[in-house]
């Protein structure tokens, strides 16, 4: 379709803008919760302030969900999934603490709006709006930072589903409006366009990502997907589904 094909070289030559709010979205947090995820996640859990694609795995080594897991605080995670596992994957987290560990898990799909800012200028149009220094060496792929963005505080979080340079605004629910419109005004220079998900689907097929559901099922295993390079089998706590 012809306005697809627009959306998607907007995103490939200059910039776009992708409203990804309905990505579901838990707070784990206490004592034992990197214990925790170590255990359910077939991938290292991440430093503070690092961002990680991980897997949750079954007994049998299938893909069990997907996700990625922005490190906060020492023992405050941020985790992001798939908008239609919301249930499927509060639950699997749920089911699998053990009765010994400290671990609370908050469902905070609707707290935070998701804006996603990429493109080749997404950094031009990002930097007229905070601060923060947004420069490859300060803030760089798979890292996340607590900044302002027309001075509401976010998180921002450098990854992209799509293959470009960009960043994941995470906004508390009511400002969601505010920062669109504010992206949208800082980037009329860079004739930023908005972009809906079958662009998106699109664009992430072409770079080759997956998506949990339909490429990524309990019946795939990481290695069968190609993603065997985020299952750590020496690291060293042992996890669901390495056998």
């Amino acid at each position: 379709f012809s306005a697809v094909a627009e959306e998607c070289r907007a995103v490939r030559e200059r910039v776009g803008l992708i409203d990804m709010t309905s990505f579901a979205k838990y707070e784990i947090s206490g004592n034992d919760a990197e214990k925790f995820l170590n255990r359910i996640c077939a991938n290292r859990i991440p430093k503070i302030g690092g961002v990680s694609l991980v897997h949750m795995l079954t007994e049998l080594g299938g893909i069990e969900g997907e996700a990625t897991i922005t490190r906060l605080e020492d023992n405050l995670f941020y985790v992001l999934s798939a908008a239609v596992a919301e249930i499927h994957d509060y639950d699997w987290f749920s089911q699998h603490i053990l009765p010994e560990e400290n671990v609370n898990i908050s469902n905070a799909t609707d707290d935070y709006g998701v804006l996603v800012l990429t493109g080749p200028r997404s950094r031009d149009v990002l930097s007229k709006l905070t601060d923060a220094d947004l420069s490859n060496k300060e803030f760089r792929w798979m890292r996340g930072k607590s900044i302002e963005v027309s001075g509401i505080p976010l998180h921002a979080l450098r990854v992209s589903y799509v293959g470009e340079l960009g960043w994941e605004l995470h906004v508390p629910i009511g400002a969601t409006g505010e920062i669109f419109d504010a992206l949208m005004e800082a980037g009329k220079a860079e004739d930023i366009r908005p972009i809906g998900y079958r662009a998106l689907e699109s664009l992430r097929l072409e770079k080759g990502y997956r998506a949990w559901s339909s490429d990524i099922t309990p019946n795939d295993t990481p290695f069968e997907a190609g993603l065997g390079w985020a299952v750590k089998l020496k690291k060293n706590t042992d996890f669901m589904g390495r056998k």
